[in-house]
């Protein structure tokens, strides 16, 4: 069977697609390993219309229950490879080959490494990169965020309700986060924020015991949470489409890629602004541009 439309990602970008793709009632099933995406590991979200605050795990499931009333087909396993023979995509995953007359790349993003001495070494013993995830490890004990964008200040405040202190490592001369959540850290008695700083290097024993910063200043803490910003997932495409220098997909108007028949949105589309609301919206861009596309095909 070949058909309309593969969706690859299953995160806000892949979902939206697909809800859109199922009204359209285009031939179609979405391929990810799990469905939700990142917001998932987001303690709340703030701004999202229509919602004041939610937890980013009760959105995500929103996002997947609504998803599911379409009776979608849902494939879960990862895409390792895309080709293109004779106008006919070849998705191959771990377990199975599919072929499509189009793809809508929406894998989205991966957490990208601080690339310090030690960072390695100390994974999963003090180093991690979801606050959410592994926040309550530190409970109590003296953190170290690693990042001043809306992602890192976000972490920052979670874990002050957690740690018994928290160093907001930041290396820009300001925060360049949201206002709102910048002010939330400077009013924090419980966090200190020390701009035009990188972190070195990590140190410690069987755990994390400090990090050293580029100034030499050693800092005592237990744990270090990274957010320093993500890495696109387009390894299984990069043979296929032209990715930018840093390894991003750009699309038209309509979303498609330099490849014809080859769509994507989300976070693997180079935009400055890493937003759920612009997920979403490139998400149902790129569907409907499948939909059009497909449609002058016929």
């Amino acid at each position: 069977m070949v058909y309309d439309l593969i969706i690859v990602g299953g995160g806000l970008a892949g979902i939206t697609a697909a809800i859109y793709a199922a009204r359209k009632e285009m031939k179609f099933a979405i391929i990810s390993p799990e469905l939700g995406g990142e917001i998932q590991n987001t303690t709340y979200v703030e701004n999202w219309p229509g919602i004041k605050s939610i937890d980013g795990r009760e959105l995500a499931n929103n996002y997947v229950e609504h998803l599911k009333s379409f009776n979608v087909e849902i494939i879960e396993d990862a895409v390792v490879e895309v080709k293109k023979e004779n106008n006919i995509f070849i998705i191959k995953t771990y377990g199975n080959t599919y072929e499509s007359k189009t793809v809508l790349w929406a894998t989205g993003s991966k957490y990208r490494e601080l690339g310090a001495k030690g960072e390695q070494e100390f994974k999963s013993r003090g180093v991690t990169y979801c606050s959410t995830c592994d926040g309550p490890l530190f409970k109590n004990k003296i953190v170290a965020v690693v990042g001043a964008g809306n992602n890192g200040l976000t972490s920052a405040i979670y874990m002050a309700d957690l740690a018994s202190k928290v160093y907001l490592i930041n290396k820009n001369p300001s925060l360049k986060g949201d206002p709102i959540l910048a002010d939330k850290l400077i009013s924090n008695p419980k966090v200190e924020i020390i701009n035009n700083a990188r972190v070195k290097e990590i140190k410690g024993d069987k755990l994390v015991t400090s990090i050293v910063l580029e100034d030499n200043r050693e800092i005592e803490v237990q744990g270090i949470i990274i957010n320093v910003g993500y890495t696109p997932i387009t390894e299984p495409i990069k043979a296929l489409v032209q990715l930018d220098s840093f390894g991003y997909l750009a699309v038209d108007n309509k979303g498609m890629t330099s490849t014809e028949g080859l769509f994507a949105a989300g976070d693997v589309v180079n935009n400055p602004y890493k937003q759920l609301a612009i997920s979403a919206g490139q998400g149902c861009t790129a569907s409907l541009g499948v939909y059009d596309y497909l449609s002058t095909k016929k």
